[in-house]
């Protein structure tokens, strides 16, 4: 039997929540709170009454990828929503804090991503997994990636193709830098015979790629990728992390920059290609730690080549299984750190036992920065701001920059 419910809020994947006569709370894709929906089970779900602000219309066919599950929301309603994961998060761990408003990025502003790729009747396919299923979910029209990457597209496919040899299935990773994209195909650059290397130099020759690697081994490479950060160069090795949107990235080095403040020596914790230690050292001394020894080296090379910088000693270090000590950083007047989405425990356990004044922390996921952050108030710090930044536009993820006191 089906009836009509109310839709009262939003899930944390963006599914309109309500509750059924018989007392069960559902979740309804493309639903908004205020609206009305008629649900049976079995059947699709179906629009009753739509908020008239709402940006995209519901529509039974629109399959969206995994990551954008937030397009049909309205503008208000969608910074909230994305807002909400922080405060929440924050409220678990009991930490109360008026959270900064959230700043976002422009649509197609994503200069990297990772595309799935699949051989179908013949020919390679590209895009990404759909919502909840490995089915393969065209690009070409996503609201979030750089444009110069959707144009990329056929070329990808045409480069797994060649990679993937006799697989059906490849993963490629593209990342525009500053003189042109640079493009890690998953496979085995050693299976590579002379014929498809030739075809990699050609389609890198037509279609201006500054390097294309497979299996992280570059194959061609005609020129080399070049990133600024803050207006100081870098080259990245293949398939080394790096923040998805540039905008969002601007406004994590402003964040962390400026709370750092009047700090002469910083600890750059999981410093990666140096995203955050290159800005720093143009102000204070750093010491810069990070488990990826290609990243250290990327750093290091950075580091001789420009000029204006601070002192920075860099060092290849896992801070998961080895953190910092508290006498290691007795000299460090602040510590940065941006860690993966597990968080940073037990290197936030070694800093609450420290007497480093300054504590700064960069996160893409709020559950994580929330335990850690809890772990230095316990441990004597005070959290001063908590500010969310949208880098990953209409998904359920959220980055977000820390800054503690002692």
């Amino acid at each position: 039997m089906s009836e009509i419910v109310q839709i009262t809020g939003l899930g944390a994947e963006g599914d309109g929540a309500a509750t059924t006569a018989a007392g069960e709370q559902i979740f309804v894709p493309q639903a908004l709170p205020g609206e009305t929906w008629r649900v049976e089970e079995g059947y699709a779900p179906e629009p009753v009454t739509l908020l008239p602000d709402r940006r995209r219309a519901p529509n039974a066919d629109d399959e969206p990828c995994g990551g954008c599950v937030a397009r049909h929301m309205p503008q208000a309603m969608y910074e909230t929503w994305k807002r909400e994961f922080l405060v929440r998060a924050l409220r678990q761990s009991r930490i109360e804090l008026d959270v900064q408003p959230l700043i976002t990025v422009p649509e197609h502003s994503r200069r990297r991503a990772t595309f799935n790729a699949r051989r179908m009747k013949g020919a390679m396919h590209i895009g990404y997994h759909g919502r909840r299923s490995h089915d393969l979910v065209a690009a070409d029209d996503c609201p979030v990636l750089d444009r110069r990457i959707v144009e990329l597209l056929p070329t990808l496919a045409h480069l797994a193709a060649i990679a993937a040899g006799q697989e059906e299935v490849a993963r490629v990773a593209i990342t525009l830098t500053d003189t042109g994209a640079d493009i890690d195909v998953e496979g085995n650059e050693r299976a590579l015979n002379a014929a498809a290397r030739a075809r990699i130099g050609e389609i890198t020759a037509s279609t201006k790629l500054a390097r294309v690697s497979v299996g992280g081994v570059p194959v061609i490479e005609r020129q080399k990728p070049v990133l600024h950060f803050a207006g100081k160069a870098v080259t990245p090795p293949p398939g080394t992390f790096l923040q998805a949107v540039p905008e969002a990235e601007r406004a994590m080095i402003d964040l962390v920059t400026a709370a750092l403040g009047k700090a002469k020596l910083v600890g750059d914790l999981f410093c990666g290609l140096g995203t955050l230690t290159l800005p720093i050292a143009q102000k204070a001394r750093v010491m810069a730690f990070d488990a990826d020894r290609n990243a250290i080296t990327a750093l290091d090379e950075a580091l001789r080549k420009n000029q204006g910088l601070k002192p920075t000693t860099t060092r290849a270090r896992d801070l998961y299984h080895d953190a910092l000590s508290p006498m290691e950083m007795k000299d460090l007047d602040a510590v940065v750190l941006d860690p993966p989405r597990a968080g940073a425990k037990a290197q936030c356990e070694r800093l609450a036992q420290s007497k480093v004044k300054r504590v700064v922390m960069v996160s893409c996921n709020p559950a994580t920065l929330a335990r850690d952050l809890r772990i230095l108030i316990d441990g004597g710090y005070r959290l001063d701001a908590v500010t969310p930044i949208d880098q990953f536009l209409y998904s359920p993820h959220l980055e977000a920059v820390a800054v503690l006191t002692r």
